[in-house]
């Protein structure tokens, strides 16, 4: 069989540069038919060619001319490109079908590539050029890359005008992204999962002029090297198409995702087949002032929200909001709440909430200055988990603007608590200037058996270091019987009432400016310089001076079962500090009052009780001739604790041998003392010590 070979000396720099690359070779298939009729087989060593960005060596062309048809072979030993894609070796192509003779060239076949992108690369190849518009269509099919199999459609029209078809299948997500890294470096993030990917793009000459990708997964795995972005076994479904005009894009974005989960801080998205989340939207990219528009954004999240926004943002060093108009159709709780209103209350009042209802309203924010929110509320109920707060039935409007027009928000409840404390159905006006805000009128709010009445309630700058407000109210008698049942309080009468002239908020500190008066045992409590700092954090911190006068031991003592004490009690307790709700220092004391005339008599089991407290032996009267008396007579009672430090120093009415007088006796028998000789007592040891006392029944004294 004849062979011709033919040798073409090629300098360093490309002979044919005043024309394009694929037409050099076009040339060359040209010059190759002419001697078909002599030769069976043409083979052309084009040896080592370059041009811009570009090397190939040992570049060889193998023709096999046959009454059949033509068939052959290109061959280059190494072709370098520019980066990322670098050395590629062994390349291969063989048409076994090969056209030269027709308008139309065409080669169909197969390509092999030994190194391509660190790997190996083969697929099916279909490549023609038309000869009389220039036209060149490349088709590779089956390629195996980055675990899956691809299709790749390029062409090129009349002029610079060129589209590329990219079609991937069961593409291993974590081989892709290690692909991608050599392109555009993705540090610190991780992806897996299998993918299927569809990618249309179209250009003239350099520019890139339209796209469209469509994607779609199972099972995807994504996080960044801060863990601030993960997804889980996520099944989702993307589009994205856009066109340019110049520096300017427009375009249209869809994403579906049906399964798994996503963590964008501090957002966490659960999706399932029932509660899928969609979202849709135009995009308008402006190159020069680098700003990107996302008009007409849709979301819709089946049972939880559906909404609509125009978002503006600014790509500067970091990305800026601009502005959001966000319209919010309808929002159902409780998977509002738990997917996008607690994750940014983390550590706040409101972070863990039980929740249902629904509300609807808008939010208006731009850089230049303007924030505005209005939210219509229908049927809330809202319970604190901490039993801090709650509310059943909450309906209304919040209306506010941070600039100085007045806006009204009404607020209306069928009932509620504040800390166990019942609310009765009440509502309250309030009007806002900017980030000022006053009761419109006074209002009253059933709290148990009474009420409150509040004349004026003011607040500044809410939600910030800054924030401020006042109150100043009545508390109409309210039972101490309610009180002490709703704060599982043993039960005893008397009513809490109170003037609250000054209630004031600062820097995190409430402080009541008016008397608290609790009138119960046909005695009275007050309460003065009541300081409360968070009162709505995690550990309040309350301080407090307490004043007891006259109170009935006997209507005590029976209340809590302490044991019969006869008599009155006065005392106080200064300087009361407690951290979320625990005493952590006090000076406390107890005794009869000085000018008291009532019958003084104590039982026997409020003497072991007493003895008890202050370190004595609980029982010891009752194993003495004493033990045949019921109850004893008695001069003065006391008891005092300086609590500091976890430890109490206690004391009592009066000095004794040895320790101190908690009962001094009279002079006339039957005489009984009861003495206190632990000086020092750990608090929760006491604590113990009085749960026991009254909480537990003393045995029966026979």
């Amino acid at each position: 069989m004849p062979i011709a070979v033919i040798a073409v000396i090629v300098p360093p720099v490309n002979p044919f540069r005043c024309i394009p690359n694929w037409q050099v070779f076009a040339l060359i298939m040209a010059l190759a038919t002419a001697p078909a009729a002599a030769f069976d087989q043409l083979e052309i060593v084009l040896g080592d060619l370059q041009g811009g960005g570009w090397q190939a060596q040992d570049m060889r062309l193998h023709l096999e001319l046959a009454d059949d048809g033509q068939r052959g072979d290109i061959s280059i030993a190494a072709l370098t490109l520019p980066a990322p894609i670098g050395a590629v070796r062994g390349v291969r192509l063989r048409c076994n079908e090969l056209r030269l003779d027709t308008p139309r060239m065409r080669c169909r076949g197969t390509v092999e590539i030994d190194q391509l992108l660190d790997g190996p690369l083969t697929g099916a190849a279909d490549i023609s050029r038309d000869s009389v518009t220039g036209a060149l269509r490349v088709q590779l099919q089956g390629v195996g890359l980055a675990g899956g199999r691809w299709e790749l459609v390029a062409e090129t029209g009349v002029g610079d005008e060129w589209s590329l078809q990219l079609h991937g299948r069961q593409v291993d997500g974590h081989e892709l992204l290690a692909l991608l890294n050599r392109f555009s470096p993705l540090p610190g993030y991780s992806l897996s999962g299998i993918l299927d990917t569809d990618i249309r793009a179209q250009g003239n000459a350099a520019t890139l002029t339209a796209v469209q990708v469509e994607l779609a997964g199972e099972a995807v795995r994504f996080s960044n090297a801060s863990g601030t972005q993960a997804a889980e076994d996520l099944k989702l479904a993307l589009h994205l198409d856009g066109e340019s005009k110049g520096e300017d894009w427009r375009g249209r974005a869809r994403i579906g995702l049906d399964a798994g989960a996503l963590f964008v801080d501090p957002l966490y998205l659960e999706f399932t087949a029932d509660h899928p989340v969609r979202l849709a939207g135009d995009l308008h990219w402006a190159g020069a002032s680098r700003r990107l528009q996302l008009n007409g954004v849709q979301l819709d999240h089946p049972g939880v929200a559906q909404a609509s926004a125009d978002i503006a943002l600014q790509f500067a060093e970091a990305v800026q909001l601009q502005s959001i108009d966000l319209d919010l159709r309808e929002a159902r709780l409780p998977g509002a709440y738990l997917n996008y209103i607690q994750p940014w209350l983390h550590g706040q009042l409101g972070d863990a909430l039980e929740t249902a209802g629904r509300f609807a309203g808008r939010y208006r924010y731009s850089a230049d200055g303007e924030t505005a929110l209005r939210v219509e509320l229908t049927g809330l109920d809202v319970v604190d988990a901490d039993e801090r707060f709650g509310f059943a039935n909450l309906h209304g409007v919040v209306d506010w603007a941070n600039d100085e027009a007045p806006r009204t928000t009404e607020l209306h409840w069928d009932s509620g608590s504040l800390y166990r404390l019942a609310l009765g159905a009440a509502g309250l006006a309030v009007v806002s200037r900017g980030m000022d805000f006053e009761l419109r009128e006074p209002t009253r709010i059933p709290v148990l058996d009474g009420q409150l009445m509040i004349d004026r309630l003011s607040l500044r700058e809410p939600g910030s270091e800054d924030m401020q407000w006042r109150f100043d109210g009545v508390l109409t008698p309210v039972s101490m019987l309610a009180v002490s049942s709703a704060l599982g309080w043993p039960e005893f009468g008397g009513q809490l009432s109170g003037m609250i002239p000054s209630v004031e908020y600062l820097d995190g500190r409430l402080e009541v400016g008016g008397v608290l008066l609790v009138r119960a045992f046909d005695g009275e409590l007050t309460v003065r310089n009541l300081h409360l700092e968070q009162p709505f954090g995690r550990i309040p911190r309350l301080r407090a001076d307490l004043a007891i006068e006259n109170l009935d031991l006997e209507a005590l003592t029976r209340t809590f079962e302490f044991g019969k004490i006869e008599g009155r009690l006065s005392g106080h307790v200064s300087q009361l500090y407690m951290e979320a709700w625990q005493p952590v220092a006090f000076d406390a004391r107890f005794a009869t009052p000085e000018d008291d005339r009532s019958r003084h008599r104590i039982s026997q089991k409020a003497v072991d009780n007493l003895s008890s407290l202050g370190g004595g032996v609980g029982g010891a009267l009752s194993r003495t001739f004493l033990g045949v008396f019921e109850e004893f007579p008695y001069d003065r009672i006391g008891l005092s604790c300086t609590l500091e430090n976890g430890i109490c120093r206690m004391g009592g009415v009066a000095p004794a041998p040895n320790g101190y007088y908690i009962v001094k006796g009279r002079l006339l028998p039957p005489r009984l003392d009861v003495v206190g000789y632990a000086d020092r007592v750990d608090w929760h040891t006491l604590i113990d010590r009085l749960k026991a006392v009254t909480l537990e029944p003393s045995p029966v004294v026979r």
